[in-house]
């Protein structure tokens, strides 16, 4: 009874989510001084694959999709954002690298009046400038704590928030298993290469932990998925973002971040506005 209770919770499944992420972004974070971004997309983008193809072929759903092309594009900008995260999240602070991925919203507001023709409200401009705002306090261009981890934060938000727009566009026509196949199955073809030329053979604890990643991101996305069943994208989306909050205390404790005045400020104005274009605009999750 409790177990099906929690499978119809809205904000059970988003926040149990929100904390598979963190965990997978607390792995990632471990993993990074020793293997590289490439060897961890591409375990992370097999295993995906590897698991959804059978029960995609078990439900009889056609591998093909609709809007084939619309899709690997989906699946090619997904990959981007992932390899940009994984380079945000090895240089800098575990808890600036989230932060600033979460500016994804703002990216969301602005490829939708761009892509979709929507029209935009003072009240999303307003909140889109105050996150801004945000960014510039939190990252400090000027200092000697800005490096290019901050920028590749920011690219792979910017390219979040377009995956979201080509979401909410596919998801008119496709179901959300056969979305995040194509992203598994463009992200492994795309790393592959890059895999082979880099690779170094990990050890049991090594690979251990990359099977363990791919799981987490896994279950995560299941629970996503199910969750966005129970709530609508706005209050999901919302939820969803309590991922800061997990992988800021996880930065704090396990990973000894600094966390400044100027990280409190912009993170408040960064994650604020955030929660609101979700409300107003209502935005999913990227992979």
């Amino acid at each position: 009874m409790m177990v099906k209770r929690l499978l119809s919770s809205g904000f059970m499944l988003m926040t149990l989510s929100a904390f598979f992420f963190a965990l997978g972004d607390i792995l990632i974070k471990l993993m990074s001084t020793a293997l590289g971004a490439v060897q961890i997309a591409f375990v992370r983008f097999l295993f995906g694959a590897l698991i959804l193809l059978p029960v995609l072929l078990s439900s009889g759903q056609s591998l093909r999709g609709d809007s084939t092309n619309l899709l690997f594009l989906r699946g090619l900008i997904g990959t981007l954002a992932f390899f940009c995260l994984l380079k945000a999240i090895a240089m800098i602070p575990l808890s600036h690298a989230m932060v600033l991925f979460y500016t994804f919203p703002f990216f969301a507001t602005f490829f939708s009046f761009l892509l979709l023709k929507e029209g935009l409200t003072k009240l999303e401009i307003s909140l889109t400038i105050a996150g801004t705002i945000g960014i510039y306090i939190l990252i400090n261009p000027g200092s000697h704590a800005f490096t290019v981890g901050h920028i590749f934060g920011l690219m792979a938000a910017c390219f979040a928030g377009l995956v979201m727009v080509l979401t909410r566009r596919l998801r008119k026509t496709n179901g959300p298993l056969i979305i995040y196949f194509y992203f598994c199955m463009v992200g492994g073809i795309a790393s592959f290469p890059f895999f082979l030329e880099d690779f170094t053979f990990p050890d049991i604890s090594q690979s251990s932990l990359l099977v363990l990643l791919a799981v987490l991101l896994l279950i995560a996305q299941v629970l996503l998925n199910q969750g966005f069943k129970y709530c609508k994208a706005s209050e999901g989306a919302v939820i969803l973002m309590s991922e800061v909050v997990f992988t800021g205390v996880a930065g704090v404790v396990i990973f000894h971040d600094a966390v400044s005045l100027n990280f409190w400020i912009g993170a408040c104005l960064i994650v604020g506005s955030g929660i609101g274009l979700n409300v107003v605009t209502r935005p999913g999750r990227a992979p």
